[in-house]
């Protein structure tokens, strides 16, 4: 199972309020898919998701927006809003919960590996948007790391 890790550009940073975009300004970050063993538009199953922050504060509720081809992404830190056009090539969304984050001295993680969530790519990448349902640590750059599990077909 190949397994897509970034960590997301913060162009702000700080504390997040609720409803806020999650990283860099105007240009959507993404997962790149070419390496997984599909062929080009990349057809897959996300089968987990991990997120380590280096923050040992408490943990946060988020959503991870999947989409199949870029968007006008918001300011970092501002209100989340795409359009209704950007809104029909969003693949999923995947619920970030508080009781899921496990905390040790120095940072904490989140996994999940129940998501069973079919993809497929306009191109070799997924775009994503990961947006706050609570207010969050203030987070810099570096701080977070998200990992994407796949099976490919």
């Amino acid at each position: 199972m190949p397994v897509v890790t970034v960590t997301p550009t913060l162009s702000v940073a700080g504390a997040y309020a609720t409803g806020d975009y999650i990283g860099q300004s105007a240009t959507p970050e993404s997962f790149s898919l070419a390496t997984l063993p599909t062929p080009s538009p990349a057809r897959a199953v996300v089968t987990s998701l991990v997120i380590t922050d280096k923050l040992t504060t408490a943990a946060v509720a988020l959503e991870l927006w999947l989409f199949t081809q870029t968007f006008v992404a918001p300011t970092d830190n501002a209100a989340w809003a795409i359009s209704d056009a950007e809104a029909l090539t969003c693949v999923g969304v995947i619920p970030i919960t508080t009781d899921r984050w496990f905390a040790n001295s120095n940072s904490k993680v989140y996994s999940d590996y129940g998501i069973n969530l079919v993809v497929k790519a306009a191109a070799s990448s997924l775009f994503f948007a990961l947006v706050a349902r609570g207010t969050t640590p203030a987070w810099s750059a570096g701080d977070l790391q998200l990992s994407l599990g796949f099976l490919g077909d």
